[in-house]
């Protein structure tokens, strides 16, 4: 087998231990419901996951709505990638802005910071945002982050907020209502 060193041998193990239990769920997950002959995986997991907003897509963690049920969790998202559509509440500068929670909820605004300027981004406009959630928002922070110079004065009640570090928005999202 050669040299292995230590990390190696760890992976490899733990790779073999988990393929077991990936082979089971898979296999206790199928919907026997319909007929599924011709269909592929995707096809098969796109249609029992279609109304699930929570399956992540990829790495991510949490993938939905900016509202009740994600508010309530959100501490547990921190460090995660997530997607979470909202309509922009606010535009505060050219690299940041805010989503508000869905009409029948009582969340608060949510924090998305970007390094380049969002020029397509205004209120009321439906977005899918994809990136990392962050706690604590710090100004020097966020700006070392982003590689830009914020207004001091803007962000001054952001403070200690969760927020989300944005690598991708999406402005062409349906709106819900």
């Amino acid at each position: 087998m050669g040299t292995m060193t230590r990390s190696t041998w760890m992976k490899r193990a733990a790779a073999l231990a988990i393929a077991p239990a990936a082979v089971l769920s898979v296999a206790a997950c199928s919907d026997t419901s319909g007929s599924e002959q011709g269909a592929d995986v995707e096809e098969i997991v796109e249609s029992d996951t279609e109304d699930n907003e929570q399956v992540a897509e990829g790495d991510e963690a949490y993938v939905g709505t900016h509202d009740q049920s994600w508010y309530d969790d959100n501490e547990s998202y921190v460090g995660e990638e997530v997607t979470l559509s909202a309509d922009v509440n606010e535009v505060i500068d050219p690299t940041a802005f805010t989503i508000a929670g869905s009409d029948d909820t009582t969340v608060d605004e949510l924090l998305i910071v970007h390094p380049e300027n969002l020029s397509d981004v205004s209120p009321e406009l439906t977005v899918a945002v994809t990136g990392t959630v962050k706690e604590d928002f710090d100004l020097v922070t966020v700006e070392e982050e982003l590689g830009v110079d914020l207004d001091d004065a803007l962000y001054e009640d952001r403070d200690g907020e969760n927020y989300v570090h944005a690598t991708e928005i999406d402005g062409s999202v349906a709106s819900d209502s």
